[in-house]
């Protein structure tokens, strides 16, 4: 992509993902979210055909709120300058059905135990849509909706064959309902769902003020050429916290919704727990790696045109450990089926991302945007654990993050050492070297902290 579009193509292209991921997170995450907390209940009883075909319906009335909505706002603020709003809503609107299903049933298929699967359909979705994108670009124009709508062709295609294949897969052959058990089950299911979702689209809202409503004010104070810099610099090292937060999630999460079955609070915490020992202390390595692999990535992955990128990638890693966190923390009020608590943190974190990140840009430029996220995200962190500790039991890994911390400070020393005994040599050859090396130890690292957790699976 850095080899294909411009600095400011790219941030049109991280406007248009803000603008996607506002309806997304707030209309559908939730929602989402409840899907994975029932969706072995719904197996179980038969209703799984019944509940996604609702939901798909739901997914095409969002997609057209979302349109109209759009279409209302262009007459008295430009989202995307320089690009057509057209464009604008037709992403967004695909984005929201075909992404959106993509990601519901193949995720589905892991916390089925369906695991091959899983991971073959991810992995082909994004080799699928990088091709798609690229193709498209480079035959085409060079433009950020252009790049965007070879990802929703991808996501889409797979997400097709991923549908077919999970409807083959659950057993939905139990014996229906009559109309009046459906209409009187549906009505109290309803209720359930609105108690829990409503509390939780506040706080994903919220958490996207805190982690994406930077790029507006970005691009409003200094411009998109700016925020496309910060962007892809931040994605560096967002990008490797994804790739290991899924590896990681897809592994362990289906463990912990299947022990949130039992009605037991404490197990709760226990099973809590256990995930927390897994992503928490992971995040710390991933920093340490980040900042001693920045330079040797930056100048393997982008274009010459990125490369002073690789001074953000820092800053990218602590927003990034901070999401992760926080939504680790929010998995206890999904346990609990009392999401309402999520509320607060988020209004703090939301409140001061774009306050730090506007009074910081005008002092320290694009450095200032880096600044300000990494301390709302302290903030979401440190109020997180404040106010979920006094509803509900937290058993805190504390012996795996001080390991964890322990061997960050020697990734970051040892990574020292090394750059200064053998210089920062640009060439392909010695980044990728630099890589192995780091990688390999960061997977020691990592197999010391988690080998008792793979024991147990």
């Amino acid at each position: 992509m850095t080899s294909l579009l411009s600095p400011e193509e790219v941030g049109r292209w991280t406007l248009l993902l803000a603008v996607v991921s506002l309806f997304v997170l707030g209309l559908v995450n939730p929602l989402g979210m409840f899907i994975n907390r029932r969706l072995h209940e719904w197996v179980l009883e038969g209703r799984v055909n019944k509940y996604f075909t609702y939901y798909l319906v739901y997914l095409v009335g969002i997609g057209v709120f979302a349109g109209l909505l759009l279409y209302v706002v262009s007459f008295t603020y430009d989202l995307i300058p320089g690009m057509p709003i057209f464009w604008v809503i037709s992403v967004v609107m695909s984005s929201i059905f075909f992404s959106t299903a993509n990601q519901t049933f193949i995720p589905s298929l892991n916390l089925l135990g369906y695991r091959g699967l899983f991971v073959l359909l991810m992995l082909v979705t994004v080799i699928f849509s990088l091709l798609a994108s690229t193709s498209l670009v480079y035959w085409g124009e060079r433009k950020a909706e252009i790049w965007q709508t070879g990802q929703i062709l991808g996501q889409a295609f797979l997400g097709l064959i991923a549908g077919f294949i999970f409807f083959k897969l659950v057993d939905t052959n139990k014996k229906r309902n009559t109309s009046s058990e459906l209409l009187r089950l549906d009505s109290i299911k309803i209720r359930t769902l609105f108690f829990f979702v409503w509390p939780l689209a506040i706080s994903v809202l919220l958490t996207w003020v805190q982690t994406q409503s930077y790029r507006f004010i970005v691009q409003d104070l200094i411009g998109l050429q700016a925020l496309g810099l910060f962007a892809i610099g931040y994605g560096l090292s967002a990008s490797l916290f994804g790739i290991f937060e899924s590896v990681l999630s897809t592994y362990f999460i289906p463990n912990f919704y299947q022990r949130l079955s039992e009605a037991d609070k404490h197990e709760h915490a226990l099973a809590w727990s256990e995930y927390a020992s897994v992503m928490l202390p992971s995040m710390l390595i991933i920093i340490s790696v980040c900042l001693s692999v920045s330079d040797a990535l930056a100048f393997i992955l982008l274009d010459a045109k990125f490369s002073s990128a690789a001074q953000y990638v820092i800053w990218g890693a602590l927003a990034e450990t901070a999401r992760v966190t926080v939504g680790t923390y929010a998995l206890i009020a999904h346990a609990g089926m009392n999401t309402k608590k999520l509320v607060l943190p988020n209004i703090l974190g939301a409140v001061s991302a774009p306050i730090f990140v506007f009074v910081c840009v005008p002092v320290w430029g694009v450095s200032g945007v880096g600044v300000g996220l990494a301390v709302a995200g302290g903030v979401a962190i440190i109020s997180s654990h404040v106010f979920l500790s006094k509803s509900f039991e937290i058993i805190m890994p504390w012996s795996k993050l001080a390991l964890a911390s322990l061997f960050s400070i020697l990734i970051v020393v040892l990574a020292q050492v090394g750059r200064l005994s053998i210089g920062y040599p640009e060439t392909l050859i010695s980044s990728l070297s630099w890589l192995l090396v780091v990688g390999l130890i960061m997977l020691i690292a990592l197999f010391i902290l988690l080998k008792d957790n793979l024991a147990v699976k």
